[in-house]
């Protein structure tokens, strides 16, 4: 985080939490996360920070003492009825369909009494598949950890399409701009490098199984869709990103049946037109979708926006004063409300 970030942070906590939750109009706030562990997760480390299971927990005690958690259905009901969202509230939702929701996530929020919505991707349920950003991380700590000999530090930039003078830490950056459309070099360098990436599915196991989605669904969380196999998609037609969108959707209320139909986008969703909004309209019914845009106002797509809660560097104690500050600025500058182009 940059010093000025901290410093904003560091500012905004000393104002009182119930006077910005007034002045911000008593939101529901949309707090997201990928992974908690406490263990050093080599297909994510090189990818993002996340919070240990300590830090979490401490995270949703400061959230219960001036917010109360919401569901997917409640909020789902506001919005179908188009009734106020509920005052000085927040709902949980978690990425990708990591493992640890199972294990370690989910058993936290059963005992503080949390709803949560967890996104998975079709693709990478019961670990038929590896994300390639997941391959990226395993890639960059095996250039890390080992000893690249000069011939194989100038495979990997002939692979790259980089120059011989390129140096190793430049092609682990190099790695980390590998997209879905070029992620055929994920598994390329995996195997120049030696790396086995169906050892790693079949001996880790990152993602959920079928099994365990079922029972999460069972215990009273929500399942939703976050696309069919996590792309950029403002790297896709606008009939391929219907398609991630639909099928994943699909796939989910086939297999576990919500009660509410749910869908994060991937990565970012900024750059999505009012016009794929209204071909998806047309296509299919979804009841709440979920972008990233830090709490701005965009219900008339039923889009509610998140915030990223997962960096360790910043309790929530810090964090909550920080997105109120934050929603209340928006607000006054009128820079609240998603405008999307046509």
């Amino acid at each position: 985080m940059s010093q000025l970030k901290q410093l904003y942070y560091t500012l905004s906590s000393v104002l009182p939490v119930t006077q910005l939750l007034k002045a911000a109009g008593n939101p529901v706030l949309f707090p997201y996360h990928h992974l908690v562990s406490n263990h050093n997760a080599l297909h994510i480390r090189h990818l993002y920070s996340y919070k240990n299971e300590q830090q979490f927990a401490d995270d949703l005690d400061y959230m219960l003492r001036y917010l109360r958690p919401v569901s997917a259905n409640e909020l789902s009901a506001a919005v179908k009825s188009k009734q106020p969202l509920p005052s000085n509230a927040f709902l949980m939702s978690f990425d990708d369909g990591l493992r640890e929701v199972y294990d370690v996530i989910a058993p936290v929020l059963l005992k503080k009494g949390i709803p949560a919505v967890f996104f998975i991707n079709p693709a990478f349920v019961d670990n038929k598949e590896l994300f390639y950003r997941c391959k990226l991380s395993l890639i960059i700590e095996e250039l890390s950890n080992t000893d690249v000999s000069i011939q194989l530090l100038e495979q990997c930039r002939n692979l790259l399409n980089l120059p011989s003078h390129t140096s190793l830490n430049e092609v682990k950056h190099a790695v980390k701009q590998i997209n879905n459309l070029t992620a055929h070099l994920a598994d390329e360098l995996g195997l120049l490098l030696g790396i086995s990436f169906n050892d790693f599915l079949e001996t880790q196991q990152p993602f959920l199984t079928t099994e365990q989605i079922t029972e999460l669904g069972k215990k009273g969380f929500t399942i939703g869709a976050h696309s069919w196999n996590h792309p950029y998609y403002h790297l896709l037609t606008d009939e391929e990103k219907l398609e991630q969108t639909i099928s994943s959707m699909n796939y989910v209320t086939t297999h576990f049946k919500p009660s509410v139909t749910t869908f994060s986008f991937p990565h970012f969703d900024n750059r999505l037109s009012q016009t794929f909004f209204d071909a998806l309209k047309e296509r299919t019914s979804i009841d709440l979708l979920f972008g990233i845009q830090n709490q701005k106002y965009e219900l008339q797509n039923k889009m509610l926006h998140r915030f990223n809660a997962e960096r360790p560097e910043l309790p929530f104690k810090k964090q909550l004063h920080g997105v109120l500050l934050f929603m209340i600025l928006q607000r006054f500058t009128g820079m609240h409300a998603v405008k999307r182009k046509v």
